[in-house]
């Protein structure tokens, strides 16, 4: 095992998988922040006009819901390469205080990361996030193929839905920033 899995292996020890996070969902909402875990297919979009910035999206189909993965990555998850924001997904950026929640987001450090939360906590703010995600994700889906992922992810807030993600409809969408993304085999129990 390489150290970069014995730290996912530990990481996994000390938060719960995305089953245990919405175990009582929607009796309890799980707190934010907090730290999930799931094996997920994820598309990723880059294209934003801060550089350091990248979205990943995913969808989730657990028991008791559907979940929307919606990421944002900063600097050191970048690749070059990537397709540019889809149209619907630009539309989604015009309430200015989710575009803040971005910037704070796409520094990657502890206090801008409060900050975000701040953000994320003004209304309409996650709606905008989930439509730029619903957007992304929906171009993807139509043209690309998502990976599979082992994912670690902060979650700083939820939009409840119903909120559409390409073909499915979500329950809930999960906003956060990845603390690990590693590729995997795909599994049978992976919404594609």
């Amino acid at each position: 095992m390489s150290d970069h899995e014995a730290a996912i292996a530990a990481a996994k020890r000390q938060i719960p998988s995305a089953e245990q996070l919405f175990a009582t969902w929607p009796g309890a909402v799980p707190p934010v922040p907090s730290a999930v875990y799931a094996d997920i297919d994820v598309y990723e979009t880059g294209g934003f006009e801060d550089p350091r910035l990248v979205l990943y999206t995913a969808v989730s189909v657990l028991p008791s819901l559907t979940v929307g993965w919606c990421l944002f990555g900063a600097a050191r998850n970048v690749r070059p390469g990537h397709p540019a924001l889809p149209h619907a997904a630009r539309e989604a950026l015009e309430n200015i205080t989710a575009v803040r929640a971005l910037q704070l987001l796409a520094v990657d450090h502890r206090e801008t990361d409060e900050a975000a939360i701040e953000a994320l906590a003004v209304p309409g703010v996650t709606g905008s996030l989930a439509a730029l995600a619903s957007g992304a994700h929906y171009e993807h889906e139509r043209h690309s193929q998502p990976i599979g992922c082992d994912v670690g992810t902060a979650v700083y807030a939820y939009h409840h839905g119903p909120v559409r993600m390409g073909t499915v409809t979500a329950d809930v969408v999960l906003i956060g920033s990845p603390i690990w993304i590693a590729k995997t085999e795909a599994t049978d129990n992976q919404h594609q």
